[in-house]
């Protein structure tokens, strides 16, 4: 989807101002229109049903807490409420209602997790809910820390791994440029505990085509090309259904490390979970990937 005409505005104003006129056209055609999730006020009391980082989770009436494979809770990371982002996604990519809990598990390529979903109405009798025994995060990171979390809308342009600097880059313009023009575009926003549908922060760009292979059940690579001939294989030979799968995924969230409630991503990383728009639309959460990444 094109900017909505916000956005457009607010990206050809720095366009000017940082003199990247010859990047114009990649610039309106490949920016993201994001969701940040930033802490709110230190001491605010978060509330039950509310958007939150760490802390207990606000469930359901009989929503069983999420355990991994080896049968030990997952750790409650964040739960959102839809509501709170009513107006601030211009592509209405998500259900507009209810509200969010993610949970992740100890980290390897993959993450055991999960994403649920609960309507508003089973969200009248939600309370605040303690696991069930030690959680997997908690002998090394302890339990997380409370915040409430605010909403606002943003823009997100290629980061490193995605960018494409025949584009953006001439004689006058390089790398550094790039950065300044893409912090200005964020220099009134504070720091963001989460991020929705922007660019995964990463080196090698390689994100989704991971999450797409790990949803259709084939084996993982790093190299572009090969996931693209597994899912081909996996798809019968429809290379066309393998690149829209791959354009398909979208990064629900992107978990920043944040030393007021808690998190530690591997060294100061970030935890990823991608889901296909589709699935994103019909509110299937449960076909979800997560990932995490650390320099």
């Amino acid at each position: 989807m094109s900017l909505s005409d916000d956005n457009r505005k607010r990206l050809e104003k720095v366009i000017r101002e940082y003199d990247f006129a010859h990047a114009e056209p990649y610039l309106l055609a490949n920016a993201k229109q994001t969701i940040l999730w930033s802490g709110a006020a230190p001491g605010s009391d978060p509330e039950i049903g509310g958007s939150r980082a760490g802390g207990e989770p606000d469930l359901p009436p009989g929503t069983q807490w999420p355990l991994g494979a080896s049968g030990v809770p997952l750790t409650f990371v964040m739960q959102l409420k839809l509501e709170d982002v009513q107006g601030l996604d211009p592509e209405r990519r998500m259900p507009e209602r209810g509200t969010l809990f993610f949970f992740a598990g100890d980290y390897d390529l993959t993450v055991e997790h999960r994403v649920l979903h609960a309507a508003p109405e089973q969200m009248q009798g939600a309370a605040r809910q303690s696991p069930p025994g030690p959680t997997a995060h908690d002998e090394y990171a302890g339990p997380f820390k409370p915040r409430r979390l605010v909403a606002r809308a943003s823009l997100d342009l290629p980061g490193y791994a995605y960018v494409d600097e025949e584009a953006t880059e001439d004689e006058e313009h390089g790398w550094e440029e790039y950065e300044d023009l893409g912090f200005a575009l964020r220099a009134d926003e504070p720091a963001a505990v989460a991020k929705m549908f922007g660019y995964a922060e990463g080196q090698h760009g390689d994100d989704e085509y991971r999450a797409a292979l790990e949803l259709f059940g084939c084996e993982s690579t790093y190299y572009p090309e090969e996931a693209i001939d597994r899912l081909t294989a996996a798809f019968d030979g429809d290379r066309e259904r393998a690149l829209r799968e791959i354009a398909g995924i979208v990064m629900l969230a992107e978990i920043d490390s944040d030393s007021d409630v808690g998190f530690m991503w591997g060294d100061a990383g970030v935890l990823h979970y991608f889901i296909r728009a589709e699935d994103l639309l019909a509110g299937r959460f449960d076909r979800t990937t997560c990932s995490f990444y650390s320099s």
